[in-house]
């Protein structure tokens, strides 16, 4: 069943469909954690219901937002977002796997990639019947590397990767990151509440750059014992100003 959500209170608005995998706060503090200079082409590698490149089209100044995702559904789906918001020409929504990205999108032409992919191998807990999830959840249909490999294909040199995943991963990550020429840059680690441990992070890389990682201070999401946002993520949600 399909329903209309705001991203941003009266004035950004999402299509999602309880048959497939909602957006979460990951990929709302990922697009705000991914700097986009005026006029850079960006990349958002599986872009589910298009929840990143709405919010970067619509926050920053980017030249051009492709979004690139496999399940069709979904690609129409975004598509229409796209529409609904007016966005038609800075967003564009194509149809692929990201194993092939250069086969859409020309290589080393990309200035920023942005990737919410899944956090969990194929062999790693339970899969759900329901496959258009199962897809978001687990890494059925493209890798941890072959996420960062098109990346890197993508990427101009100089050029940066944003990823948001679970820290049970984090060297996995790093690793992969330099195995194909992506120095990590900038780290934010996101905990539920100020006294809690942090399962998922924010990471920027740069094609080419040199060693020097910059450890930013932590994204807090609830204000202890509650389940109220603190400032700073309805700020993130623009929530501030409605009050």
């Amino acid at each position: 069943m399909e329903e209309i959500h705001f991203l941003i209170p009266g004035s950004l608005r999402i299509i999602q469909n309880s048959r497939f995998f909602k957006f979460g706060n990951d990929s709302v503090f990922l697009a705000n954690f991914t700097r986009v200079k005026k006029e850079e082409i960006v990349v958002d590698l599986g872009s589910g219901s298009g929840v990143i490149p709405l919010l970067l089209a619509f926050k920053q100044n980017p030249a051009r937002v492709i979004g690139l995702e496999i399940q069709p559904a979904l690609v129409e789906m975004s598509r229409r977002s796209v529409r609904m918001n007016g966005l038609e020409n800075v967003i564009e929504i194509i149809e692929g796997d990201l194993r092939q990205a250069t086969d859409y999108i020309e290589p080393e032409s990309v200035d920023v990639v942005v990737t919410n992919p899944p956090y969990m191998p194929p062999n790693s807990g339970k899969i759900t019947k329901n496959k258009e999830i199962a897809i978001a959840r687990h890494e059925i249909h493209a890798s941890l590397e072959d996420v960062i490999r098109a990346g890197a294909d993508l990427l101009r040199f100089g050029g940066r990767l944003t990823m948001v995943h679970r820290t049970l991963r984090l060297v996995e990550i790093m690793i992969l990151l330099r195995e194909y020429n992506l120095e990590p840059k900038r780290l934010m680690m996101i905990q539920s509440r100020l006294k809690t441990g942090c399962k998922t992070f924010l990471i920027e890389a740069r094609k080419g750059a040199k060693p020097g990682l910059e450890v930013e201070p932590a994204l807090i999401v609830y204000k202890e014992n509650s389940s109220e946002y603190t400032d700073t993520v309805k700020r993130i949600y623009g929530e501030d100003s409605h009050e």
